[in-house]
């Protein structure tokens, strides 16, 4: 009597589903060198074979509708139906696709477009910090000057307010300057991506 494969004796034998697993783990450590079988996905759309280029099965004009022809009626009829079915697939596919990337583009402005504001806010709250910092540093720098001579403390928090309004000045150009040309950059790579995509 031919002995069965293993697969089959194994579900034969096995009392539950646990045992089956453990059974099948067990096979597959006895050799484990062995590479297990790990099934390959199939192509879901596959193109129909193309016609013939020759036609023999021509029913002549002389001739009577026999019943072969009702055979052969119905198998070019198959053929050209699923040739149709395989281009409405495909034509769907593509609009699918097509909504898709659309989708994910819309979606990456949207969070580029957010990501440009935080960082835009993020420079503003440095540059402002950074503002405080200095005016903190020539309130204290005017207090230590203002004990030593009041002549000239007038002058130096005149030139310490002119510095502090010519670094603010910077900073915000340099904010503007920076957000401007991070979204440049952002709109360049988007008009990009299509071109990449359609090649």
């Amino acid at each position: 009597m031919p002995r069965d494969d293993p697969i089959t004796e194994e579900e034969r034998r096995a009392n539950s589903a646990t045992d089956l697993i453990r059974m099948r783990l067990e096979r597959l450590q006895q050799n484990i060198d062995k590479p297990a079988p790990i099934p390959t996905k199939k192509e879901t759309l596959r193109a129909p074979k193309a016609p013939l280029e020759f036609v023999r099965n021509v029913v002549g004009s002389s001739a009577a509708a026999g019943s072969a022809e009702f055979h052969i009626y119905r198998n070019n009829r198959r053929k050209e139906q699923n040739r149709l079915d395989y281009i409405d697939a495909v034509a769907k596919k593509e609009e699918l696709d097509q909504a898709y990337r659309h989708k994910v583009t819309k979606l990456q402005e949207k969070e580029d477009s957010k990501t440009a504001k935080k960082r835009a806010k993020r420079l503003r709250q440095k540059a402002a910090a950074k503002k405080r910092k200095m005016a903190k540093k020539a309130n204290d720098s005017d207090d230590s000057s203002s004990s030593g001579s009041d002549s000239g403390s007038e002058s130096d928090s005149d030139d310490s307010d002119e510095k502090s309004r010519t670094e603010e000045e910077e900073t915000t150009e340099k904010v503007e300057r920076e957000s401007s040309d991070a979204e440049e950059n952002e709109k360049s790579a988007r008009e990009q991506e299509p071109l990449e995509g359609s090649a």
